[in-house]
């Protein structure tokens, strides 16, 4: 998932930025469907991110965090901000 250079994907980063971690169960499974999810469309609503992670279950955080960090991936990959998204 990391780019070649070693750094962290814009997906990575999100769930870093965006505080989408939290004990880990699920976080390679929701990282690997936001990688998906945003191929398919590159900027969806919250509402299709959250059905897109529907299949994976989070323990944790009830996936508010994880909803931010896709939200935040897509922004970076379409080069805005995740302000400038919301808007």
């Amino acid at each position: 998932m990391a780019n070649a250079d070693g750094t962290l994907s814009a997906i990575q980063e999100g769930f870093r930025m965006m505080h989408g971690l939290q004990c880990g169960f699920c976080t390679p499974g929701m990282i690997m469907r936001a990688s998906v999810l945003l191929r398919e469309n590159p900027d969806p609503t919250e509402e299709e991110i959250r059905y897109g992670i529907s299949g994976n279950l989070c323990r944790c955080t009830g996936y508010q965090n994880i909803v931010k960090a896709v939200q935040y991936a897509a922004a970076k990959m379409n080069g805005r901000t995740l302000q400038e998204a919301a808007e």
